[in-house]
């Protein structure tokens, strides 16, 4: 038989294999789309759990800060007890203790040695004993039990990497944690690496505003060792066991600055990828490898059978052609079987993409009808009598801050820009509703001109998928028991305050709130009830503030307050008193009353301060003088705010 008979045949074996290698690889898209978003959530997740629990040791340092500043000279037995009060249990775990560091001159030395001798000490000594111009022991440490002991007397700021994180705390006026270190509290080797976070101390009444001021004022450290191990073995929430989490002090990856290994010896497969981030001054690498029971829960698709099936009609259909050709008597009934064949072959094509959830969809570029699939409607609550044909009716049920770029990815495709497109938006649902979809699509044939004349694709109901985006950002930028911003995100929304403040010549005000008697409910009622209380002091501030403004918790009983518009000082002590008096009213809680009250601190710029920085300190500070008058008041900035704290009765 001559080799052009032969032509048709292998043209249709061609192109019906063509086919099945779009729909193979359409579901290897499907499977490996699902498997990286598994992979990329479990991820984010563990990476949000870190930052809140690193977060939790920021704020509880911050408080033993403020425990400092609040009195001339604390006690040994008032630091202990102070320390035991917080309770380092869940919430901060890793931790190993915290402990304080005096920085005392060659020449106060041996006094400093007499003292803490003289007070339960006999043995103190400071260590390396060499001479130095400067001494940082560590003078106590708490709890004051087993490895602890060890500590006792050590310098750190002999160490060099202890020594940057210390002077970075000093010179930035916040916590700061050192690089990869092993404790000196370590005696097993098997305990893993290690950090220390520093918070430093200033010595009381003196400004902190500037370098130069913060350096002459520094009198010591708080200071507490973190065991990676453990921390990342207290993380709330059941961590994925086929995802290996490693953590490298650095942007490089390299064995030296490896922190955290949660399977040292494990096989690793090639799905991997990392997140950055910045933590106590230093860039931390989350590292995350799938290993192969990952793949194979998640890894699982029907492209296999897909292939088979495509294979088998494109031989089914190379064999009808060839028929064809050969027996001409046999034309008309060999041409009815065939049409039979394709139009079950396109309906199993059909029902493989619509059994994956997916609708199918037929654009005529010359007259601008387009088919929909029953999937295609259903996954919006249409029939085939709610949406016409016609191209428009489809564009104009797209969000209209979508609508720009998913025209635009369709025309690019359309001008040959590119092969096929992708695109996600959301598409208006026949009960009003918006649903967020993926759309893609390809040109299918072209005129002689190259002009588009037909267009196909499908379309994927991703809303579940941007609906767990959507929480996994949330949770990591909000509290998760008050729901209202956590620090990073009203740090953000501050910095933008501030901008537009500068740029309009405007007022804002930032409220620091602490609960008066708190402790006491939570001592007497349990952390149930302080948790209840807290959620509805939460929404009486939020009540008593503009839509505008932004009320957040960083930390325990503690509470910020923006207000990103003011036409003066008084306005913002209005909304103050007004705060101070909603938490005032009685609090009935599961039948149980309660009374609490609010020490309110108050900066606004430009008159206490031109940055977040020294806003976030004056606000602060006059919290802390408010609470030192006695409590339930509320305290403006002024540049001797901090020269106002007296220490309580």
């Amino acid at each position: 038989m001559p080799l052009r008979q032969h032509l048709p045949a292998l043209l249709v074996f061609t192109v019906s294999l063509g086919v099945t290698a779009l729909l193979w690889r359409h579901e290897q898209q499907i499977t490996e789309r699902h498997l990286h978003t598994q992979f990329d959530y479990s991820l984010r997740d563990t990476t949000a759990r870190i930052v809140q629990r690193l977060s939790a040791y920021e704020q509880m340092l911050r408080g033993v800060q403020g425990f400092h500043a609040g009195a001339e000279d604390i006690r040994r037995d008032e630091f202990a007890a102070y320390v035991n009060a917080l309770q380092l249990g869940a919430d901060f775990a890793g931790i190993q203790g915290v402990g304080r560091i005096h920085l005392v001159a060659r020449e106060d030395k041996e006094r400093l040695q007499a003292e803490l001798r003289s007070q339960g000490l006999p043995d103190f000594t400071i260590r390396p004993g060499d001479e130095r111009s400067i001494y940082a022991p560590i003078t106590q440490v708490e709890p004051f039990t087993g490895r602890n002991l060890i500590a006792l007397g050590f310098d750190p700021y002999t160490d060099p990497t202890r020594r940057a994180a210390m002077d970075a705390a000093r010179d930035a006026g916040v916590p700061r944690i050192t690089g990869k270190l092993h404790q000196i509290l370590d005696q097993k080797p098997d305990d893993g690496p290690s950090f220390v976070m520093y918070a430093p101390l200033f010595r009381q009444g003196t400004a902190t505003d500037s370098l130069a001021a913060r350096r002459a004022s520094i009198i010591g450290w708080i200071y507490a060792p973190v065991r990676l191990t453990e921390l990342m073995a207290s993380l709330y929430g059941e961590p994925d066991p086929d995802i290996a989490i490693h953590i490298h002090d650095s942007v490089d990856t390299r064995p030296e600055t490896l922190l955290f290994a949660s399977h040292p010896s494990a096989a690793f497969t090639d799905l991997q990828t990392h997140e950055y981030l910045e933590v106590g001054g230093h860039s931390w690498t989350i590292e995350a490898h799938a290993l192969p029971g990952f793949m194979a829960r998640f890894g699982r698709s029907d492209a296999r059978i897909i292939a088979i099936s495509g294979l088998c009609l494109s031989l089914l259909l190379t064999l009808l052609t060839h028929l064809l050709v050969s027996a001409r008597q046999l034309a008309l009934a060999l041409a009815h079987r065939m049409t039979d064949d394709l139009r079950s072959s396109e309906e199993r094509w059909k029902y493989a993409l619509e059994g994956a959830g997916d609708g199918v969809w037929d654009r005529d570029l010359l007259t601008n009808a387009v088919f929909y699939s029953k999937r295609c409607l259903e996954i919006f609550g249409y029939t085939d009598s709610d949406i016409s044909p016609l191209r428009s009716e489809w564009v104009e049920r797209i969000h209209p801050d979508d609508q720009a770029a998913a025209l635009a990815a369709t025309a690019a495709c359309m001008n040959g820009q590119q092969s096929s497109f992708a695109s996600e938006y959301r598409l208006r649902c026949k009960d009003g509703s918006w649903k967020w979809i993926l759309a893609r699509g390809r040109v299918m044939s072209r005129d002689r001109h190259g002009k588009a004349l037909r267009l196909i694709g499908t379309v994927s109901d991703i809303d579940e998928r941007k609906a767990i985006e959507e929480h996994v950002r949330h949770m990591a930028q909000h509290d998760p028991l008050t729901n209202l911003p956590n620090r990073a995100l009203f740090a953000d929304r501050l910095q933008q305050a501030l901008n537009l403040a500068r740029r309009d010549q405007a007022h804002l005000a930032l409220f620091f709130i602490d609960l008066d008697e708190f402790k006491g409910v939570n001592d007497q009622h349990s952390h149930s009830a302080g948790d209840l209380l807290l959620q509805e002091a939460a929404r009486r501030m939020q009540a008593c503030v503009r839509e505008s403004d932004t009320v957040g918790r960083i930390g325990g009983d503690e509470f910020v307050v923006l207000l990103p518009a003011l036409n003066n000082v008084d306005d913002a002590r209005h909304v103050a008193d007004k705060i101070r008096h909603a938490l005032a009213e009685p609090f009935l809680l599961d039948g149980l009353p309660l009374h609490i009250s609010a020490s309110i601190g108050i900066a606004c710029y430009p008159e206490h301060g031109d940055s977040n920085t020294r806003l976030w300190d004056a606000a602060d500070t006059a919290m802390y003088a408010a609470k030192s008058a006695g409590g339930n008041r509320v305290q403006l900035a002024t540049p001797d705010t901090a020269s106002e704290i007296q220490p309580a009765g």
